[in-house]
């Protein structure tokens, strides 16, 4: 999830009220960090006063729009017409985000400079700019065509679909991605030098359920040796939580003659149009220019020394963006719409619930230890001697900063460094690292697969009986089902906001 605030300081003493029988406010040092983080995801005052009272004893605390924005002119926070930001202003930031992101969409980018620089921008001065600008990406964003799919989710954390992929292997990195289909949130997108691993792959799912504190009640993939981990991991824990799943897998195989694995397939889509193609041109420039050679041991773990570490800290600044954006509202879509963050941490605000199951810490530190060991060779980015004659030449020369236009020139002074200090065989280190790309595991023994759904909307996930079609009459103009309808797309017909795949 994004940076939300920690709840942990909020005192629970009992507060009197005033004389004028009003609740007290919040204290600023308590209140402020949310109204930030709020502010940011967009909410105006009166919004803001709400989402923050959820952070508080409403029997003890009070907050109003007038207060909200008292304390937000004391932050620095405008809005948008008090910011006046002119086209000069936002210029150099959109240059920046260009360089990165060649089909970020108008809307994403006034959350983008939001979030990132605390600047608010009209989106009809984006769009105007986008016109004048870049005339063909305008076009080029209106001629996609958008498919559905439907996908039934009974809720938050009723699944968690993950999906591997391999499209910048000519690089030798390896992408793995899972997100939660029912409010689009994703758990995690990840970078490495192998996406074979189950060690690894399940790794990625107790580091995101230690986050929430907790598991969904399915898991969800396309088949794959790859994904054994998880598939065991998930259905020994919830058999221990829960008995009479005593012999019942509780992962779903997805493939393409059942039901495809549709929302993974999504998130590449939307990473491959709006995140990748910056990256992959500076990437490609390494090649390009014979700086790198994917078929040279010692350039393959300076390569992955600096360029992981990188681009997974962009990749994680791409997720918060994504799961603190709200996707475009669609009069069509049943699936709650909103900030993918909020719809995981307040399902009681879209009509659902989390459907998590609860974990402990020292349950995730059994399943750890079992199943992904901290010590395996997976984790570790280069073998350990590569590794600290890396940091000490690094740090020789000065720690540069890695960067779109440095990544190459801080590659080649590491490189060079190596090369001069004459041990650069490192041809039997990267064998043995790379022999455990890829580790055999073998599926529980005598599991029974999750029975199909047999509803009017196929349904995949945990629960045994899903919630009903219908709960209460509704006008059929205004009538929204928040509860489980999800729409997906491997297409999008946004105008400007190419990422608005729901």
């Amino acid at each position: 999830m994004s940076d939300v605030p920690s709840d942990a300081d909020i005192p629970q003493a009992k507060r009197k009220r005033g004389s004028n029988q009003h609740l007290p406010t919040p204290p600023p040092e308590l209140l402020d960090p949310y109204i930030v983080y709020y502010w940011k995801l967009g909410f105006h005052d009166a919004g803001i006063a709400r989402q923050c009272l959820d952070h508080f004893d409403i029997q003890e605390y009070g907050l109003s729009p007038s207060t909200v924005k008292r304390r937000r002119k004391a932050l620095g926070l405008k809005g948008t017409r008090k910011q006046a930001v002119t086209w000069e202003i936002v210029f150099p930031l959109y240059s920046v985000y260009r360089a990165k992101f060649p089909n970020m969409g108008a809307r994403t980018m006034v959350s983008a400079l939001r979030q990132d620089y605390g600047i608010k921008v009209p989106e009809a001065l984006l769009l105007k700019a986008f016109k004048q600008y870049e005339p063909e990406g305008v076009a080029r964003r209106k001629r996609r065509r958008f498919r559905r799919k439907r996908f039934w989710s009974a809720g938050v954390m009723d699944i968690l679909a993950f999906d591997q992929h391999d499209k910048w292997k000519r690089f030798g990195l390896w992408l793995h991605a899972c997100v939660d289909p029912f409010s689009g949130r994703i758990a995690w997108l990840n970078v490495w030098w192998t996406n074979r691993n189950p060690k690894l792959i399940t790794g990625y799912y107790i580091k995101s359920g230690r986050q929430v504190g907790g598991i969904p009640l399915v898991t969800q993939s396309d088949p794959g040796s790859e994904n054994y981990g998880i598939a065991n991991c998930h259905t020994v824990t919830r058999q221990r939580l829960d008995p009479l799943l005593i012999g019942t897998l509780q992962h779903r195989w997805m493939n393409k003659l059942k039901a495809m694995n549709v929302k993974p397939e999504v998130l590449w889509s939307l990473l491959h149009r709006n995140f990748a193609p910056g990256f992959e041109d500076v990437l490609e420039e390494g090649i390009r220019n014979n700086l790198y050679n994917v078929n040279d041991p010692l350039h393959q773990l300076v390569f992955r020394w600096i360029v992981i570490p990188w681009l997974q800290k962009e990749l994680d600044a791409w997720v918060v963006l994504r799961n603190s954006t709200p996707r475009r509202s669609d009069k069509h879509k049943i699936l709650p719409q909103g900030i993918p963050d909020l719809i995981a941490s307040k399902p009681e605000q879209y009509g659902t619930k989390d459907y998590k199951v609860l974990v402990s810490p020292e349950m995730f530190d059994e399943m750890e230890e079992t199943w992904a060991p901290r010590d395996d060779p997976v984790f570790k980015l280069t073998p350990d001697n590569f590794d600290r004659q890396a940091l000490a030449l690094y740090d020789a020369l000065g720690s540069p900063p890695v960067g779109l236009d440095t990544i190459w020139i801080v590659y080649a002074d590491l490189l060079n460094a190596f090369l001069a200090s004459g041990d650069h065989s490192f041809e039997d280190e990267l064998t043995a690292a790379d022999n455990h790309f890829e580790v055999p595991m073998e599926l529980l023994p005598g599991q029974q697969d999750l029975p199909d759904g047999n509803w009017a909307y196929e349904y995949l996930g945990g629960l045994a009986v899903p919630p009903p079609e219908e709960e209460e009459e509704e006008d059929e103009e205004d009538a929204v089902d928040p509860r489980v309808y999800a729409l997906f797309s491997d297409e999008e017909d946004d105008e400007e906001n190419d990422d608005d795949e729901e």
